[in-house]
């Protein structure tokens, strides 16, 4: 199987906007190879999830590509990410779907070549829900290959998108119940799975420790289920440009290849692709290009059952302060501009219950309000470091951009600012948090900086909000992004 190494997406974490009409070039300039100007990737997936985006998008990518020396199918791939049924309409779903065997058709009408040969479920939970997909799938493309002669060499393979640490750190398990999900429920056969793990919800939903370590894990896990199989598995991982997020970044990156080694395929995101100089970016994605398919040191599993205990501590603390932050949060998301064009329908609870905003508006929002999102709960660090000697020590070489991610997000907070945003008592708990990071990680150097101006920004933010003047408190969020590099 010849495994794409990039795929770029359609995260809305950049500061350009980009309107349905403008995609289709973006994903031609996506797919560009480096040397014809464009931005390398060899994967595009087009997002349905939540997202206003055309049906037709896959089949006008298709035609339009044809004007330029790629051919899709071989030289890159449209994946398309559907909507769950379970979170969002039946017919948004059965549509996407319909919209993606369809396109192979005008693939194979220009190209001879299937240019769609994975689909992407969002939110997977259950095996038995997966096959299910999978066979709507097979029966999908059996009518139109009944109804309208689309040749069928190779089936359109099914990629569960896990987006929990608990999924992440049961992985192994879960692809064996897959595969055998599989045999019995569709009579198909697999022996070849890749598998997509998201770093950005499970943030929100369980705070930084917690869902580094369930990524970690997930890798580590995939890795050792295949080891002495005739199974192959190709993981891809999730990731944006804030810590919270994975913090894939251009200034970040020979550490980061290092920490997630293990993954086949790296998601490159909006804001690497459109928030970074041409330079930076090339290197970026060459670097993560080189380290793809490395296999990741099994012998941490050796600490995966104490690892799992530090996890759901650390979740518990982060989950106590999400609760009192969460309807700030909540409202600071208003002012931070849609850079896509999303569906206000689709949203998802915390685990706290409460609505929260999605994983970039969330992360947007804590940073303009002067915190930087992965301090949340992080005085559990100190809880670490007082109890089993090593624990720390063990966490550290499990997640070890652990020090960098915290020391970011320690460069952007402004506690001043995020003063005027809280009471009293929950600027005291999360103050502790941000005094435990400065304690413990005081000799490590942030990897990036703000830049001049950036607190002032802030301050100028707040006055915005305070005289209730929208239009100018929304520019002001979007200049802060820019000066970060990132939306959210």
């Amino acid at each position: 199987m010849k495994v794409p190494k990039l795929m770029a997406t359609q995260h809305p974490d950049s500061t350009v906007v980009l309107m349905p009409q403008d995609e289709v070039e973006e994903a031609i300039q996506d797919v560009l190879p480096l040397d014809q100007g464009g931005r390398g990737c060899d994967e595009k997936m087009v997002d349905y999830e939540g997202k206003a985006t055309p049906y037709n998008q896959m089949r006008d990518i298709i035609e339009e590509v044809r004007k330029y020396d790629v051919v899709p199918g071989e030289d890159f791939l449209i994946t398309p990410r559907v909507p769950n049924p379970k979170l969002e309409d039946k017919d948004r779903h059965l549509l996407a779907i319909t919209a993606a065997v369809t396109a192979n058709m005008y693939s194979q009408m220009y190209f001879n070549t299937d240019a769609i040969k994975y689909i992407i479920l969002p939110m997977s939970t259950s095996t038995l829900e997966l096959a299910e997909v999978q066979r709507r799938i097979l029966k999908v493309e059996r009518l139109v290959s009944e109804e309208f002669s689309l040749r069928i060499e190779e089936w359109i393979k099914l990629i569960p998108l896990f987006e929990t640490a608990e999924s992440h750190m049961h992985i192994d398990e879960i692809v064996e119940g897959l595969r055998i999900a599989f045999i019995k429920e569709i009579g198909m056969f697999e022996n070849e799975f890749r598998i997509f793990m998201g770093k950005s919800d499970s943030g929100i939903h369980s705070g930084h420790i917690a869902s580094s370590i369930g990524v970690r894990m997930g890798l580590l896990k995939l890795w050792n289920w295949q080891k002495d199989t005739m199974f192959k598995v190709y993981p891809i991982i999730g990731m944006g440009k804030p810590p919270l997020r994975g913090h894939m970044a251009e200034w970040v990156i020979e550490d980061w290849v290092e920490a997630w080694r293990g993954y086949y395929t790296a998601t490159v995101q909006s804001a690497l692709r459109f928030n970074t100089d041409r330079k930076d970016y090339v290197h970026t994605i060459t670097v993560v290009t080189k380290n793809s398919g490395k296999q990741p040191p099994l012998e941490l599993l050796g600490y995966a059952k104490e690892m799992v205990n530090v996890a759901w501590r650390a979740s518990e603390v982060y989950l106590s302060r999400l609760e009192r932050l969460a309807d700030m949060i909540s409202f600071m998301a208003k002012f931070v501009t849609r850079t896509r064009a999303r569906l206000d329908s689709y949203k998802r609870r915390a685990k706290t219950g409460k609505e929260m905003p999605r994983a970039i508006r969330f992360c947007a929002s804590l940073y303009s309000m002067g915190l930087g999102p992965t301090l949340i709960g992080a005085g559990v660090i100190e809880e670490l470091a007082s109890g089993t000697a090593e624990k720390l020590e063990h966490l550290l070489k499990f997640v070890p951009l652990l020090p960098k991610d915290f020391a970011f997000d320690y460069a952007f907070t402004d506690l001043e600012v995020f003063k005027r945003y809280v009471d009293e008592k929950t600027f005291e708990i999360i103050k502790k948090d941000v005094d435990v990071v400065k304690e413990y990680f005081a000799n490590v150097e942030p990897p990036k900086s703000p830049p001049e101006g950036y607190f002032e920004k802030l301050r100028e933010l707040r006055g915005a909000l305070d005289e209730a003047e929208v239009s100018r408190a929304k520019a002001i969020v979007m200049e802060l992004a820019e000066m970060r590099g990132f939306l959210g």
